[in-house]
């Protein structure tokens, strides 16, 4: 029996095909076929371009996937060419090739992870083109993108001294405008804290994240959304994060960085990309392939992130410290020095 085992690498995505056959050499003649992703993010100072290659052996795929020289060409160059509203390019930016951040361990090797990085100012008005040459012209591989842009919040308030989740019965409204090019829409609460023992000693900020349901674009032009989350949900949240209270320690809301607000969008192309790739939960397993990119596979898209950041008034404080769901969560009182330093109101 022979097995064949084809593994396109990506950050992404692997795509693994088995065959077998007992009478005849099934492998065909190996093809090289570039695997190419970029999310140009425009809230980022930083933007990173991942190139790898497709292998095809008779070994098995884990086997494979542990060698890194497998995964990488010996010459890539990266291009962003930039496009002015009357599609004419007023600029090109090269990226550096890179292999100091440090790839998590899992299937695939991980003693490299050559990327490409370039730290620009990328203009909402404009669109980009990148274009990756690998092996002196060997493959050239291209796609254009516009931005996602125009996101903001506009509840809780931008111009509000701090904000106020109490009320268990009812609900916290957020609102923000959707801007332009942006397919899908995720808000995101993050709850920030921190704790100090009996020594007095200080623990890093910690987080407890909640995300909320995606919203996606029903209309071409700019529109206002509305959300909203159980405030009884988000104490019983802190509840079962935090668990038992721990002698010795307590906890403080942090000043004024409470609570964030984290609106992230992602264009039609990474949505789709998302949507193929994601586990099937149905009978039929087999899903479609998707790529954006000539002479390529791969992905080429454009995500954007806000974030608003609010400090936690007295009443909350107080819910956190006296409510029945937290009561014993070993919050510090509303009225505690750390909070009246901070302006606690």
């Amino acid at each position: 029996m022979n097995k064949i085992k084809l593994i396109i690498l990506t950050i992404l995505a692997v795509f693994i095909f088995t065959a077998c056959s007992t009478d005849v050499e099934v492998n065909g003649e190996w093809i090289d076929i570039p695997i190419v992703y970029c999310i140009l993010d425009a809230s980022s100072p930083v933007q990173y371009v991942k190139v790898n290659k497709s292998f095809l052996g008779n070994i098995p795929a884990s086997q494979m996937a542990a060698i890194s020289d497998s995964l990488f060409y010996n010459k890539v160059e990266v291009v962003l060419n930039e496009y002015n509203s009357n599609n004419v390019k007023i600029a090109s930016y090269t990226f550096e090739e890179v292999d100091t951040i440090p790839k998590p361990s899992g299937y695939f090797s991980n003693n490299r992870n050559t990327m490409w990085v370039k730290q620009m100012n990328l203009n909402l008005d404009n669109s980009y083109e990148l274009v990756v040459t690998i092996d002196d012209g060997k493959h050239i591989v291209k796609s254009r993108t516009n931005l996602v842009k125009g996101m903001y919040i506009t509840a809780p308030s931008p111009f509000a001294p701090s904000i106020d989740i109490v009320r268990y019965a009812g609900d916290f409204e957020y609102k923000y405008n959707n801007g332009t090019n942006g397919k899908a829409f995720q808000m995101t609460i993050a709850f920030n804290y921190f704790e100090v023992n009996e020594q007095g000693d200080t623990s890093e900020v910690k987080t407890i994240v909640w995300p909320q349901n995606k919203e996606y674009r029903t209309t071409t032009s700019p529109t206002e959304v509305n959300g909203k989350f159980s405030i009884l949900a988000f104490y019983n949240l802190i509840k079962s994060k935090l668990g038992e209270p721990q002698p010795g320690v307590k906890r403080f809301v942090k000043m004024p960085e409470s609570i964030e607000f984290r609106l992230a969008a992602a264009d039609e192309n990474y949505v789709t990309y998302m949507e193929i790739s994601a586990p099937s939960s149905g009978i039929v397993q087999e899903k479609p392939s998707f790529t954006n990119l000539n002479g390529g596979y791969g992905l080429f898209a454009s995500r954007y992130n806000v974030v608003l950041t609010k400090k936690l008034g007295t009443r909350t404080l107080d819910s956190l410290s006296r409510g029945i769901y937290t009561k014993d969560l070993g919050f510090a009182n509303a009225y505690d020095q750390y909070y009246l330093s901070n302006g606690a109101n």
